[in-house]
């Protein structure tokens, strides 16, 4: 068993029932459904059907190696994953957060 995970896990739930799930899906969706207006008019195709209420989006990225510069030279960190770019906000993140992926993008 590993204790430093167990400690995160309990530190997270502990978190999330402090905030609330209908909280954090409240905080979050604004920032879901900005991204899915906005990546589009990008270039970047949808994924992620726009009613969802799920806590991740994804797109397709039709250069991943152009997206993968402009999100270093912007300092944002991403993966690598199969033409497709997944982003996840939650509570931790703010508009001013989307302003910064949506203006490295552009």
């Amino acid at each position: 068993m590993s204790y430093a995970a167990l400690a995160a896990l309990q530190q997270s739930l502990h978190d999330i029932r402090q905030i609330g799930v209908a909280n954090i899906q409240a905080h979050r969706l604004p920032l879901l459904r900005r991204l899915q207006q906005e990546m589009p008019r990008l270039g970047f195709e949808p994924m992620t059907p726009p009613d969802t209420t799920s806590p991740i989006v994804s797109f397709v990225m039709k250069n991943p190696a152009a997206v993968a510069a402009r999100m270093r030279k912007a300092g944002i960190t991403i993966g690598d994953s199969l033409n497709r770019l997944r982003v996840s906000p939650s509570v931790f993140n703010e508009q001013r957060d989307i302003d910064r992926l949506l203006e490295a993008l552009s």
